[in-house]
């Protein structure tokens, strides 16, 4: 009888310790049930987007954001504020899926052409010697432009501020 309890009792012992390992030494890989697309990479239950891509698995074009018609108004130095309307196209002369091209109306035929940054909610042009550009998205529908630019020794600021 007391070979059996001693039996018993190990056998006992020995599933509580292998259940016990078994158990603790299981780690759950949350990366396994995360799809991320376009090139994005799983990390700490997240998907990393690449340059151009959004979303939680990196399902949505960041540029598409930006696309359509903007109605608002443009403002030249402290001159009285115009109507005006900006159109933000893909710049396809630019293979990259951040490219972008705004025209203001009251600016044509002259466009302006950039690159989405890493934050998603400005758009980089290069600046010149004469010329420098901020373009943000302020909200889902709406964006502003600054333009602040030397013409005949004279700088000249323009602001266009507009909503889908």
């Amino acid at each position: 009888m007391k070979f059996w309890k001693q039996s018993l009792l190990s056998a006992g012992m020995f599933m509580a310790i292998a259940t016990t390992v078994t158990y603790t030494s299981c780690v759950h890989d949350s990366c396994k049930a995360l799809i991320c697309r376009n090139g994005g990479t799983c990390a700490d239950e997240f998907c990393r987007c690449p340059s151009g891509y959004e979303g939680s698995q990196c399902e949505i074009i960041s540029r598409n954001k930006f696309l359509g018609t903007y109605e608002g108004i443009s403002q030249i130095n402290a001159q009285p504020t115009k109507r005006d309307a900006a159109i933000v196209e893909p710049n396809h002369e630019d293979i990259s899926i951040t490219s972008l091209k705004v025209t203001i109306l009251t600016r044509s035929p002259e466009v302006i052409s950039g690159v989405i940054d890493p934050n998603g909610k400005e758009v980089i042009v290069q600046a010149t010697e004469d010329k420098k550009v901020t373009w943000k998205l302020v909200s889902e529908n709406r964006i502003e432009i600054l333009i602040e630019e030397m013409k005949n020794g004279e700088k000249i600021i323009t602001n266009f501020q507009g909503n889908k």
